[in-house]
């Protein structure tokens, strides 16, 4: 019986997570500027500041319907997501946007990172540049 037992008590350290995922409340700002197209989709480029991850960059493809997918490049590692927009008219010749985002997957240190949230911005209205915050949930 003494044999059994430091066996399973390796056994099930062994089975333990290597690193427990966190959940976190993350703000994030975020500034870009329209690079051009593929295929349907506009095609923004810009930096991003996070509470959570740091600064990155990314890159943020946005269709039609106002649905879009975005990648961020932080130090760690990457993080995927997709978001919903909506516009309307706002002062000063822009326009407000606001919507809800998913972070969808990653690579690195965040390969599973998961969470949501909503953001709140402006554009210019020729679309070419615009400046968001994001706040939410994200999970690692």
């Amino acid at each position: 019986m003494r044999r059994f037992v430091p066996t399973l008590a390796a056994a099930s350290l062994l089975a333990a997570p290597a690193g427990a995922a966190t959940t976190h409340t993350d703000t994030v700002r975020a500034s870009v500027h329209k690079t051009g197209r593929s295929g349907t989709a506009l095609v923004y480029k810009g930096t991003v500041r996070s509470k959570v991850f740091g600064r990155g960059k990314v890159v943020e493809k946005v269709y039609g319907d106002l649905r879009g997918t975005f990648v961020i490049t932080y130090k760690r590692g990457k993080v995927r997501g997709r978001t919903v927009a909506h516009t309307r008219s706002g002062s000063g010749g822009k326009l407000n946007v606001s919507g809800t985002y998913r972070l969808t997957g990653g690579s690195g240190r965040y390969r599973h990172v998961s969470g949501h949230g909503t953001f709140t911005g402006s554009s210019s209205t020729d679309l070419s540049r615009a400046s968001f915050r994001q706040h939410g949930k994200v999970r690692f």
